[in-house]
């Protein structure tokens, strides 16, 4: 066949699909709507805009019959932001493209099965430029997509951070409450909660990478915010179970180290527990990468004001700077503490036989001229080992 017969045989396939542009879109967005739930129950795109997305697709497909040329992607663009805009998924609109792509593909050979004169050549040269526009406008569309998604992400994330800043700082505006930010962020608004510190390997990078999508398969809700040294989140704890899976994650998570503060029901308190979390992380290390707060009386007090319980931690066990063994000192008394007083306890903890524990204390006692057997003195002395632990 002549090149001259194959170009009127395209040029009238051309018309008739032009003749059955509306009719094909409305069909593509009838089908579209039947076969995939997401937009059946979704409601993020309505009947009339689906309608007018198909038409402008397959207007466009059937563009590309009259030759070569410079398509203008600008509707495939838009479509695919809109989408994404709407948040329908990516898999969702490549999937109403493949319906769409079969309706077209069926109507062509529904247009060559009418007009017997059609040759093949004429057919394989309209499906050929068919698929060109397709692909050039499914490309558009994606990229659009993407571009539009990628935006929302960062735009999401900023208003994320800014609102777990909020809720840190205290500085809530006056039409939103903790409870109504903690809200917004997907947080339950009631606790338990803990707060999480965790070093960050370099200036500004994620200490803990996808750690919303971890915990929140383990039905665990939080809100994160980075800092340039930390990033620091608010996880909501409501069982024991909860506060194990977020543990396990954290030491699968964290490389340089992450502290949790003692659980709290009032987010009017997250301030303080920040400020155990912040402690926390400074006592881990390559083999205890998460350090818990111990959710204490002594605890509490030791940090509570840092200065003035450094100089008091100075004035109870100064005596024992110039002590040659006030490492081990400092460990036999702590040990000693830890096991509610025992001597026999603590010496099978120490490796070492009970005489040489009392010896320890004794020498303690000479050096900071507080005695273990006065209670006011040997709470003074708890206190400042409490201080030293937690501050130094």
């Amino acid at each position: 066949m002549s090149a001259d017969n194959t170009a009127e045989q395209v040029s009238l396939i051309g018309a008739e699909l032009a003749r059955r542009t509306e009719q094909l879109g409305a069909a593509v967005a009838s089908a579209v709507w039947a076969e995939i739930d997401f937009y059946q129950h979704a409601e993020v795109v309505s009947s009339d805009e689906l309608i007018e997305s198909c038409t402008a697709n397959v207007r466009f497909i059937f563009s590309g019959l009259a030759g070569p040329q410079s398509f203008d992607t600008t509707p495939a663009t838009e479509t695919g932001e809109s989408r994404a805009q709407s948040r329908v998924p990516l898999p969702v609109v490549m999937a109403a493209y493949r319906i769409g792509s079969h309706l077209i593909w069926q109507a062509l050979l529904d247009i060559v099965e009418a007009h017997d004169s059609i040759s093949r050549h004429a057919l394989l040269a309209v499906t050929e430029r068919i698929w060109e526009a397709q692909d050039v406008y499914t490309n558009a569309m994606t990229h659009g997509y993407r571009r539009r998604a990628t935006q929302q992400a960062v735009d999401d994330e900023a208003e994320r951070a800014a609102l777990t800043e909020a809720l840190f700082s205290g500085t809530v505006s006056a039409g939103h409450s903790p409870w109504e930010i903690a809200d917004l962020l997907g947080l339950p608004t009631r606790g338990p909660y803990v707060v999480v510190a965790a070093r960050t390997p370099e200036l500004g990078k994620h200490a803990l990478s996808g750690i919303v999508d971890k915990l929140r398969s383990l039905d665990i809700y939080s809100a994160w915010r980075l800092l340039p040294e930390l990033q620091i989140g608010i996880v909501h704890l409501p069982s024991d179970a909860a506060r194990a899976g977020l543990i396990a994650t954290l030491r699968r998570t964290s490389s340089h180290g992450a502290g949790v503060s003692p659980r709290f029901d009032a987010l009017s308190d997250i301030g303080t527990a920040l400020r155990y979390a912040r402690i926390a992380v400074t006592g881990t290390s390559a083999d205890e990468p998460v350090v818990e707060f111990e959710d204490s009386v002594l605890g509490v007090a030791a940090v509570t004001a840092p200065d003035v319980n450094l100089r008091l931690a100075d004035a109870v066990l100064g005596g024992l700077d110039g002590a040659a063994d006030r490492n081990l000192l400092f460990q036999t008394f702590r040990v000693w503490a830890a096991h509610r007083g025992s001597i026999p306890d603590a010496a099978a903890a120490l490796f070492c036989h009970p005489n040489t524990v009392r010896h320890r204390l004794r020498r303690i006692e000479e050096h900071t001229g507080r005695s273990i057997g006065v209670p006011l003195e040997l709470a003074e002395l708890c206190l400042a080992f409490e201080i030293d632990s937690r501050l130094r």
